[in-house]
């Protein structure tokens, strides 16, 4: 016994410890897998952060800098008349934006030979105009000959460095972006450039608070690779000192740098680490490759840094591991050393015992009836129990004394299957099977359906001489289940005839237990539906349920509530065209009432309804003949602006405008040249005001703008200008056409109704 029990504990610790093993690299390359998918993730937010915040933040540059190279003092300051006059009023208006703003080095007006008109330095806070005889000529400088020659509207954008004064770098360190546009007159002649120097420094400071947490290297670099904010200090404006040792991104990240160079965003894994980049072009137009002025974000997680998180990870679950290992293996032993003791046993026991028992428990233990059959032709019946009559309508004599066979009750149909069973268990070697069921026909010619466990009986040769077999009635099961299938059956056609697409599903798995017609139509065209696909997959065409607000998981909320659910959907047919769908869910109980198995789901198309309601929405709320607002959308606008200005205590302008003699218009050149008039001039207005301010026809002539984050200076800036260009525009027929401004900021004690 020893000697036995030692090699199945050898081999039993051997697979033990192979399992184990295989189970610790298992676990191993998991978390790796996990990390590595976490690590992604993270690195995917931060740089869609990142490209946000700069993004918004270059936008809102080049709307500045388009709003003051469109203010109508540049094209008098151009035309000559009372220069002093002017150049106060731009000083004034620039100096007051420059403190507004808090993020402009210098303000800038260059005229048409690269002189200096009009400049504000920001003066660490204290915005100050340059006196005339300080402005300096810039006609050599890159800045002025790029923009100069450049369409009018364009924005130049100069490569991110420090800013230099006398040909030396400024100390302390001023990162600085020059952005520049021309500037025309009426007649769409270039008269100068206006340029801003943005103070990137605020920027820089975002970028490494946002991501001061992240688990690696950060790395904002310029298009030549040369890290502007590096984890190494020292590399950071490296380019800017000829003499300091020079470092990039081809030379550090080589087999990244390709890709990095050539792709807009990207996220690749080496054996290095994880490196995830994305390209921002301050411009606005989109990166390319070549692009001087584009900043690259790279983040890079070192494999070393990986390696070492889920070394941490594992020597959290090693020390529980290898106790359960331990406490495994004492149990095996005990279990093995227990199991060999017994085996002995009951082989002595069953060994003086096989026999009896065989008989007893054959006999006793049987379902229902009890059948020995000769291995003959026909099967003779040797033995049977004496309620073989209930079950086959014939006496037990019948059989025993050969008037009737086993082979003569059994249906001819499904006599080959039971020979067939017979065969096979006696060329295997099969003792106990348990047969297919079949049908017998009883002494009134009805037919049973009956099942039977048979055990082969075998001679000292090993050739089968009997079976003993354990006959049940199934009769009443087949019945059951044969009104199942007519009940499905009923149910499926029943719901086929249903109109709208409809489905049964499993809540705990969402996968479809049942489909109509119109449900196979619409979402598979018109194909049978595999029974593991899930409502999601066949009507949202993704892997994943439903989640967030705007489109919740009726099977969530029915599961919440407790209640039928109605919630409106974006599905997608067979060909992959959107629908609108109102999705109607309903909760099936089982048995008890109280826990939800099913819901039955009906999908009405409102595709069309939907389209239709966008489409009255617009009418509503827009203007037919400008296709501005109108005024009723207009109140609704300039009432959550005076909310948002209360609670955010920023400042709020309000600029109303009419065309003047508008009706003389009407009256001399018709209606149709007045509707001209009205759509040029809405055109104009709106081609020459800030994206974040608001036109609206409050009737006849007469137009609103609402123009947040306005103060008095820049509101009579903008609507001068605007009545400027207005006067200048010539119209079709009717000419010239002047219109009259007026404008308030909004105070303390202002509301909409006053």
């Amino acid at each position: 016994m020893n000697n036995r029990f030692s090699k199945l504990f050898i081999l039993a610790i051997t697979l033990l410890l192979a399992t184990s093993l295989g189970m610790y690299q298992f676990t191993k390359q998991h978390l790796r897998n996990t990390l590595e998918a976490e690590l992604r993730l993270d690195s995917n937010t931060l740089i869609n952060q990142l490209d946000k915040q700069m993004e918004l933040a270059f936008v809102d540059i080049s709307s500045d800098l388009t709003f003051l190279a469109n203010d109508h003092h540049l094209i008098e300051l151009n035309r000559g008349g009372n220069l002093t006059h002017t150049t106060d009023a731009l000083q004034d208006l620039w100096t007051d934006f420059a403190l507004h703003r808090n993020r402009y080095d210098q303000i800038r007006f260059l005229d048409a030979r690269g002189t200096e008109t009009v400049r504000i330095n920001y003066n660490k806070g204290v915005p100050t105009p340059v006196p005339a005889h300080k402005l300096q000529s810039k006609r050599h400088r890159y800045y002025f000959t790029q923009v100069i020659d450049l369409p009018p509207g364009t924005v130049y954008v100069s490569p991110l460095d420090l800013n230099m004064e006398k040909r030396e770098i400024e100390l302390p360190l001023k990162p600085v972006i020059r952005f520049g546009t021309p500037v025309a007159d009426d007649r769409g002649q270039t008269i100068g450039v206006m340029l801003l120097n943005y103070l990137a420094e605020e920027l820089l400071d975002e970028f490494a608070l946002i991501t001061s947490g992240f688990r690696g290297h950060a790395i904002l670099a310029n298009s030549d690779g040369y890290p502007l904010i590096s984890p190494e200090s020292d590399q950071a404006w490296s380019f800017m000192f000829p003499d300091s040792p020079q470092t990039n991104l081809r030379t550090q990240h080589p087999e990244i740098w390709t890709r990095l160079n050539n792709e807009v965003r990207g996220q690749y894994i080496n054996a290095k680490g994880l490196y995830t980049f994305d390209h921002i072009a301050p411009s606005g137009n989109g990166f390319r490759p070549g692009c001087d002025n584009c900043l690259t974000i790279m983040l890079f997680t070192p494999q070393e840094q990986i390696n070492s998180i889920l070394k941490r990870q594992l020597r959290a679950i090693t020390p529980p591991f290898a106790f359960s290992l331990l406490l495994l293996t004492i149990i095996l032993g005990f279990m093995l050393w227990h199991w060999d003791r017994r085996r002995i046993q009951k082989n002595e026991i069953a060994t003086l015992n096989e026999q009896i028992t065989f008989e007893r428990d054959l006999f006793v233990s049987g379902p229902v009836t009890i059948i020995k059959l000769r291995n003959e032709i026909g099967w003779p019946v040797d033995y049977c129990s004496s309620n073989i009559q209930e079950l086959l309508g014939f006496k037990a004599e019948a059989f025993l004394n050969r008037n009737k066979s086993y082979a003569s009750i059994i249906d001819p149909a499904y006599l080959p299957g039971y020979i067939k069973e017979n065969q096979e268990a006696e060329h295997t070697g099969t003792q106990t099977f348990k047969r297919s069921p079949y049908q017998v026909i009883d002494q009134e010619g009805n037919r049973k359906w009956v099942q039977d466990l048979c055990r082969a009986i075998r001679d000292k040769y090993g050739n089968v001489s009997h079976y003993y077999a354990h006959i049940s009635d199934i009769t009443p099961l087949k019945q059951a289940e044969s009104k199942l299938t007519q009940s499905r059956n009923y149910i499926q056609k029943v719901v086929d005839t249903l109109p709208d697409p409809t489905m049964v599903i499993d809540v705990s798995s969402y996968s479809l237990l049942l489909t109509n017609q119109a449900a196979r139509m619409l979402y598979n065209g018109g194909r049978e539906i595999s029974p593991d696909t899930t409502c999601y997959r066949l009507s949202h065409k993704r892997d994943t349920p439903c989640t967030g607000m705007s489109e919740p998981c009726p099977l969530h909320e029915v599961m919440l509530t407790g209640k039928p659910v109605s919630v409106r959907h974006k599905h997608y047919d067979h060909r992959g065209k959107l629908l609108y769908v109102d999705v109607r869910a309903t909760p099936l109980f089982d048995p008890s009432g109280r826990r939800i198995e099913q819901i039955v789901e009906s999908h009405r198309d409102v595709t069309e309804t939907v389209r239709m309601e966008k489409e009255l929405q617009h009418l509503a709320t827009t203007d037919r003949l400008t296709q501005v607002y109108n005024r009723l959308k207009f109140d609704d606008e300039l009432k959550n602006q005076i909310d948002w200005a209360r609670s955010t205590s920023n400042s709020l302008g309000l600029i109303m405008f009419d065309l003047d003699h508008f009706k003389q218009i009407n009256d001399t050149h018709g209606h149709d040249i007045g509707d001209l008039v009205l759509r040029n001039t809405v055109e104009l207005v709106q081609q020459h005001i800030r994206k974040s301010d608001t036109l609206a026809r409050w009737g006849g002539e007469e137009f609103m703008i609402i123009t947040p984050l306005t103060d008095v200076l820049e509101l009579k800036s903008i609507a001068e200008s605007l009545r400027s260009k207005i006067e200048k525009q010539e119209h079709e027929e009717a000419g010239v056409v002047t219109a009259s401004f007026g404008g308030s900021i909004l105070r303390p004690d202002d509301t909409f109704s006053n």
